[in-house]
């Protein structure tokens, strides 16, 4: 191995091992941003709609779209956005387990990102999925045929 090869090996392995040195600016910036985080009593930070990213934001929406399918099927009133399902629990257990509007709003986008993310998962039945399936379970028969007709291979 050559001298460069090495060189880039070595640095390949412990380049992601070092920590970015923050800039100044940056570190002000980070600051500034970690000051605005609310926290609860316990010093954990809250996620609220103020601090949602943009992408973040779309999955809890995608996650209250199926919410609201769940409650339409219950026959249970819909909610028109995000802030009208914290209103909701607000009312019905936060004030009862003397949360904030803050600590509320945090326990609603969980609930709604843990939504989502069980949701990505599911089977959908779209083509590529049963195409999919169809070809793992002949892959799997194709085995179990050949392992019942020659038996155990020897490699002998």
């Amino acid at each position: 191995m050559s001298a460069f090869a090495a060189l880039m090996w070595s640095t390949a392995l412990v380049a992601p091992l070092r920590q970015a040195i923050p800039c100044h600016a940056c570190a002000i910036e980070r600051r500034s941003q970690l000051k605005m985080l609310q926290k609860d009593t316990d010093g954990r930070v809250l996620v609220t709609l103020s601090t949602m990213s943009a992408s973040y934001r779309a999955q809890v929406e995608t996650a209250l779209e199926q919410r609201n399918r769940e409650r339409i099927l219950a026959g249970q009133p819909v909610y028109k956005n995000v802030e009208d399902m914290v209103a909701s629990y607000q009312e019905y257990e936060a004030n009862e387990k003397g949360m904030s509007r803050e600590e509320a709003e945090d326990a609603v986008l969980t609930y709604l990102q843990k939504k989502a993310t069980m949701e990505e998962g599911l089977f959908e039945g779209d083509p590529q999925e049963i195409l999919t399936f169809v070809l793992l379970i002949a892959l799997v028969g194709g085995l179990a045929y050949n392992f019942i007709t020659a038996g155990l291979p020897s490699f002998s």
